[in-house]
């Protein structure tokens, strides 16, 4: 079974180009799609225990919503509500927020300096993907859409042992 950790913006992208304008139509149909195989196979996907990343989706979605990433993450709480009816499709690992701020985590690489201007609120991701394999010793890959804020860091993060998988290969250059 596949793990997996992804970004807020593969469900903001999912939604559409009026929720992503950035975004090319032919990436919001990719976002769906995986966000789709994911729902429908095996994979884990894998959440901090304290809900910092289901709130981060919450806070850039619409719970209410009809766009497809709203529906995806509609999904992923009832899952997590219902986890004898979907057993191990939801996966949630402990990381440790250092000095309370909830954007530095013990098992982020902090003491790599090519990572010190790394985007605070992703590093919560990292932490995950790294936590999890700590645990599991399986690998989980960040997913991402067309956020090119993760570009600068993918040969940082794989030297760590963290793959970041861009869903929307045209628009990572």
């Amino acid at each position: 079974m596949d793990a997996v950790v992804i970004d807020t913006n593969v469900l903001v992208v999912a939604n559409g180009r009026s929720a992503a304008p950035q975004s090319s139509q032919e990436c919001v149909v990719l976002c769906q799609k995986r966000l789709s195989e994911i729902l429908g196979c095996s994979h884990k996907i894998i959440l901090d225990d304290k809900k910092r990343i289901i709130q981060e989706y919450k806070n850039n979605l619409n719970v209410k919503g009809r766009g497809f990433g709203d529906r995806f993450w509609q999904e992923l709480v009832r899952r997590i509500w219902n986890p004898k009816d979907y057993p191990e499709k939801v996966v949630r690992v402990s990381i440790t927020s250092l000095e309370g701020n909830g954007t530095e985590f013990e098992e982020f690489p902090n003491d790599d300096a090519s990572l010190k201007d790394f985007h605070k609120k992703d590093k919560k991701f990292v932490a995950v993907s790294l936590a999890y394999q700590s645990e599991s010793g399986e690998e989980a890959p960040i997913l991402k859409a067309d956020d090119k804020g993760w570009e600068n860091f993918k040969s940082a993060l794989a030297a760590h042992g963290v793959e970041v998988i861009s869903i929307c290969e045209e628009n990572t250059s």
